[in-house]
């Protein structure tokens, strides 16, 4: 189950994450777990130094905002939460505008696509998101270019609805090609929903 190898040093590919205040943890948990054993270098980055997810965990960023090159990486990846107050913040909007004009890839689960669509990442490209219904983020979104998936892989983006989260981890784990074979992903997806017992 997803243990392809990647070369560590300079070769080693390396993923970010965006962590903020009340995001949603378990929407991205199998994600991490899965790019951690499979030898992805993975690092976060927030607004503020210290995060508290949606369990009320604190969470220390091991990276501030201002000091990141999209160039360093191959995806940013966003998890599900409230976006107010942070989808108005210009660090984060030009930082993925900075990824997009790269083609690097943005993956965001839930509400994460608000992110997206606020910094004019989404145009017109397919998405999926749970927060569209949302009357606070509603005006971010143009329907005609929703998704009926609840998984939505769409140029260098991956949305997804917060329930798909497995789904989500999938893709994104596709994208970073950290799966040996079809055969892998699905013995992944199935370790995940708990149906390999004999």
């Amino acid at each position: 189950m997803f243990l392809k190898t990647k070369c560590k040093g300079a070769d080693q590919l390396k993923a970010l994450f965006f962590l903020y205040d009340g995001y949603v943890d378990w929407e991205i948990s199998p994600l991490t777990y899965m790019l951690n054993v499979s030898d992805i270098e993975v690092h976060t980055i927030g607004i503020s130094e210290v995060v508290t997810h949606a369990g009320n965990f604190k969470v220390k960023v091991d990276r501030n905002i201002e000091a990141v090159d999209p160039a360093d990486y191959e995806m940013i990846i966003i998890p599900g939460g409230e976006p107010s107050p942070f989808d108005k913040d210009e660090r984060l909007l030009n930082l993925l505008k900075g990824f997009d004009e790269q083609g690097k890839g943005i993956a965001a689960i839930c509400g994460g696509p608000t992110f997206l669509a606020a910094a004019d990442v989404l145009r017109e490209r397919k998405y999926s998101t749970s927060i569209d219904d949302n009357p606070e983020y509603a005006h971010y979104f143009n329907e005609k270019y929703m998704s009926e998936a609840d998984v939505t892989v769409c140029e260098n983006l991956i949305t997804a609805e917060g329930n798909a989260y497995i789904e989500f981890a999938i893709a994104v784990g596709k994208e970073l090609n950290i799966f040996e074979d079809r055969e892998d992903e699905l013995e992944t997806v199935l370790f995940f929903k708990n149906q390999l017992r004999g």
